[in-house]
């Protein structure tokens, strides 16, 4: 921690602005000296000991999972709120010593990804593959909006 501090105090930005980049890249060197350290303490690798064994019954086990994300959906502020949780106590059951886990993976089977399919199938019909959508000029012009009660009520035809 003194490291840091050491770093980041001594990165002020001078008047001229020769200096402006100076407290990111000693951020960008503190975090690639950080994930070598990570990678050679093998910190974020967990080998479950084999069954029946000492080891395997000593050791306390936690285990967190987090809700996929569907394929067809979008990520949002949520999904990295829910996963930051997650991630956060992996980690401080990891500093506990216990053998922690955490799977990820993503949603991909049953109706989203239907749905999804089905989508691309009717793309495909429209514009072909690879697809070749309309310009404005060769598109209907013409066609008169559709209210919502025409719409509502079927009222409507192109």
């Amino acid at each position: 921690m003194q490291e840091v501090n050491q770093m980041l105090s001594s990165t002020s930005v001078d008047d001229k602005g020769g200096n402006q980049f100076k407290k990111r890249d000693a951020l960008i060197e503190l975090e690639a000296k950080a994930q070598k350290k990570w990678d050679t303490l093998k910190v974020f690798e967990s080998d479950a000991p084999e069954a029946g064994t000492q080891e395997f019954e000593d050791k306390n086990k936690y285990m967190c999972t987090f809700p996929y994300p569907y394929m067809n959906g979008r990520l949002h502020l949520g999904h990295s709120f829910s996963l930051s949780k997650c991630e956060f106590s992996v980690g401080f059951e990891r500093l506990k010593g216990k053998n922690a886990l955490f799977p990820f993976g993503f949603h991909c089977t049953g109706m989203p990804i239907k749905a999804c399919a089905d989508k691309l199938a009717r793309e495909m019909e429209l514009y072909g593959c690879p697809p070749q959508f309309p310009t404005e000029e060769s598109s209907n012009s013409g066609v008169e909006k559709k209210s919502k009660i025409a719409a509502k009520e079927g009222k409507y035809e192109l």
